[in-house]
C-alpha cells in the first residue's frame, strides 16, 4: 500500500513520510504532524483503531486528517474508524483514482474550514483556528467530530442539511442509512450545549437544521 500511494502520490506534488510499524508511526506523526494520514487498520504491535483513538487524544495530532485503509469492507468497520474520529475510509483494493479522489476531498474540506476564522452569535462562539468554542464565556469540551460537526451547523445556520450533507461535509463519506453515527453525535453535541441545545432541530427523515433563535 505504502508503493502504490507513494506512486500515487509523489508525481502530485505530495512529500510522503512512511512506517510499517505503528508505534514509530505515532513518533513520527508527534514529532511532525503531517497534513493527512492514510492509516491501516492491519499494523504490528496495535491496529489502527488503536492508533486513531491515540491520535485523536492527543492534541498536537488531533486535528490531523485520518483516511483509514482496509481489507474490511462491513459498515461496522466503517463506523467504529468514524467514530473513533477517522475522516473518510476506503477500503483495499482500492482504485488508485479515487485514493488520490478521497484524499483531495479531505484536504480541501480542511481549507475551506481553514478559510472562516471564528464565528459568533448570540453567545456561542467558534474558532477554526486554534479549534476553540466558547458558550457564553465557558469553553466548550467538544471531540474533533463534535467540533466539526458545530462549526458546519453554525456555518449554514437556518439551512435544512440532510443526513448525506452531514456525512459528506464531517465525514467526507457517502450517509450509511443504518447508521445512528450522525445522531449519537448530535445527540452528544446538545448535551454539551446545555440551554441552547434546542438550537439543533431534528427534521424526522430529513436530517437537522440549527437557529440560534430556538435557543434559550
Amino acid at each position: 500500500m505504502i508503493r502504490v500511494a507513494s506512486d500515487l502520490l509523489q508525481p502530485e506534488g505530495f512529500f510522503i513520510n512512511s512506517s510499517t510499524s505503528s508505534v514509530d508511526g505515532i513518533k513520527k506523526v508527534r514529532a511532525n504532524p503531517p497534513d493527512l494520514i492514510l492509516l491501516d487498520v492491519r499494523l504490528p504491535e496495535m491496529d489502527g483503531y488503536k492508533v486513531c483513538k491515540d491520535l485523536k487524544a492527543d492534541l498536537k495530532t488531533r486535528y490531523v486528517p485520518i483516511i483509514m485503509v482496509s481489507v474490511k469492507s462491513d459498515e461496522t468497520d466503517v463506523v467504529v474508524g468514524l467514530e473513533l474520529g477517522a475522516d473518510d475510509y476506503i477500503t483495499k483494493p482500492f482504485r488508485r483514482k479515487e485514493l488520490l479522489a478521497r484524499i483531495k476531498t479531505v484536504l480541501r474540506r480542511k481549507e475551506d474550514i481553514g478559510q472562516v476564522v471564528k464565528l459568533e452569535k448570540d453567545g456561542l462562539e467558534i474558532n477554526f483556528l486554534n479549534h476553540t468554542a466558547w458558550l457564553k464565556k465557558k469553553k466548550l469540551a467538544l471531540t474533533p467530530k463534535e467540533f466539526e460537526l458545530l462549526g458546519l451547523f453554525m456555518k449554514m445556520e437556518g439551512r435544512i442539511l440532510t443526513r448525506a450533507v452531514i456525512s459528506e461535509s464531517v465525514w467526507g463519506m457517502e450517509y450509511l442509512a443504518s447508521s445512528r453515527t450522525i445522531d449519537v453525535h448530535v445527540d452528544q453535541l446538545r448535551r454539551k450545549l446545555g440551554t441552547y441545545r434546542e438550537a439543533i432541530q431534528g427534521l424526522k427523515g430529513i436530517g437537522y437544521r440549527f437557529e440560534l433563535g430556538q435557543a434559550n
